[in-house]
């Protein structure tokens, strides 16, 4: 079994920020990107709420996220520009994936 760890981040910024928080939350996903346990990050707007977006990440397993969660940029851009910019953030994980039977779609 696959041994992945699913990140799903919902964060929202003031109104007035949402170009900065913008630009600096790309760059950190680009950053990210860059990690070699990091299989994806993606970055989705929300159509209704323009300061709220939501990070898809995933990482090949919890050493790899342990080492994003300790990386130069997580601490240099993550902690220090993009999070001071969020009024609100909810962080979740995930691991495990099983398989859904037909009876319990």
């Amino acid at each position: 079994m696959e041994s992945n760890v699913l990140v799903v981040a919902d964060v929202t910024c003031n109104p007035e920020s949402v170009v900065e928080f913008s630009q600096v939350l790309h760059e950190f996903a680009a950053a990210c990107r860059e990690e070699p346990g990091c299989l994806s990050y993606d970055v989705f707007r929300s159509e209704d709420t323009p300061e709220r977006y939501v990070s898809i990440e995933k990482y090949v397993d919890p050493a790899a996220f342990a080492a994003h969660r300790d990386s130069d940029h997580f601490r240099e851009i993550g902690l220090t520009r993009l999070m001071p910019l969020a009024t609100a953030r909810d962080v979740r994980m995930y691991d495990q994936p099983r398989e859904v039977s037909p009876a319990e779609r």
